[in-house]
């Protein structure tokens, strides 16, 4: 193999593919990456068996082949290489890698391409198509909610669910829930799946790294999601099992239900979440007490031994007098995601869950568990 290529151009595909390399890796080969060519681009390949990246960048093909190389070894020599001079890559039948740019030369070991793990190709047959950056958006909107809890397994990312020309996502933690959905979608699938999220993380900055694409591709079979982006294939394997039937946690009706300002309410919830915060564990929150009363909102935390604070809102209220708790935390995060100035805040009393939903949009909504204090 010999091939000649930028030093952009190939930072650009080292970066794509390095989501994927595990130093806990027990196998040596996985520490490599997959080099090769294709007809007349460049393909990178890598893999730790659950996480697949492959991706073309541009060169000259002088001869075809494709070899595996150290993955951490090689990105550190390019990225030293001089940006102005071009990058030199020869492999023989021994294996023997040789880089070359400028007045700088390098030898490293590789292995062959025949020891490297087959990739799964990309289905051609179940997959759906999708605007890029309303699958973004999705993603970002429910996976805050998934659990991280590992004891949880099936709860550890988010459920994608494609049927009558609707995908719909949603994740839950048991105290939380986040769901989405959307019609602008082209399908040729119908299924579920639920995808892990290290995946989810991976999907979402490889579609930062895209900057042509306007729809990609999903694919989904029964074991595993694919996703197409530009010049970008990334596979993972699913989680197993059942995800539980987040229908039933969704409040039908409730009784009290009010508009609140989203910047309004943010702040206040950051200024009462600072009495709140442990100092030993970040995971660990007291709880902010919101109480509606007429015309006004009031947002309080008291933690022993820290302090206590009280922040005053107006808002349309003309129901009975309220109250109810939540970690401030599940409401930042609900908050942040919404795109709108108002928010409809739904719930019947303070020991049954809380629904938040944007305004206008009526494809997005938040289910939170109130604390018991």
């Amino acid at each position: 193999m010999n091939v000649i290529c930028e030093k952009d151009e190939l930072l650009k595909g080292l970066q794509t593919i390095s989501s994927t390399k595990s130093p806990r890796s027990t196998i040596p080969v996985l520490s490599n990456f997959l080099f090769e060519t294709k007809e007349d681009r460049i393909k990178l390949s890598s893999t730790d068996l659950e996480v697949a990246v492959e991706c073309y960048i541009k060169g000259k093909i002088i001869k075809d082949g494709g070899i595996t190389i150290p993955a951490k070894k090689f990105l550190d020599i390019v990225k030293e290489l001089l940006i102005d001079k071009k990058i030199e890559i020869k492999a023989d039948e021994m294996n023997h890698i040789n880089i070359t740019s400028g007045k700088s030369k390098f030898d490293l070991m590789g292995t062959s391409k025949a020891e490297y793990p087959i990739i799964p190709s990309f289905s051609k047959e179940n997959y759906f198509t999708i605007k890029k950056e309303t699958f973004a958006k999705m993603l970002k909107k429910t996976i805050f909610s998934a659990s991280k809890d590992l004891q949880r397994y099936t709860l550890n990312g988010v459920c994608f669910v494609v049927m009558d020309s609707k995908l719909s996502m949603v994740a839950t933690d048991g105290r939380r829930l986040a769901y989405i959905e959307t019609s602008s979608i082209k399908e040729t699938m119908k299924g579920k799946a639920i995808v892990p999220t290290k995946a989810i993380n991976d999907m979402l900055r490889l579609l930062s790294l895209d900057m042509n694409s306007e729809d990609i591709r999903i694919s989904i079979t029964s074991n595993q999601i694919a996703a197409e982006i530009g010049d970008i294939v990334f596979l993972s394997t699913l989680i197993g099992g059942t995800f539980p039937s987040y229908e039933q946690v969704i409040p039908r009706s409730s009784q009290l239900k009010v508009k609140l300002n989203v910047r309004d309410t943010l702040a206040g919830v950051k200024q009462m979440a600072i009495l709140t915060e442990n100092r030993f564990s970040s995971d660990i929150s007291s709880a902010i007490k919101f109480c509606f009363d007429a015309d006004i909102l009031k947002i309080s935390a008291s933690t022993a031994g820290i302090g206590s604070g009280e922040v005053e809102l107006e808002i349309e209220y003309k129901s009975k007098s309220s109250e109810i708790s939540f970690n401030p935390n599940f409401v930042k995060e609900v908050l942040q995601n919404i795109d709108e100035d108002f928010v409809m805040f739904e719930f019947t009393d303070h020991l049954n869950p809380a629904l938040i939903s944007p305004e206008k949009n009526k494809d997005y909504l938040c289910v939170i568990m109130p604390m018991r204090v």
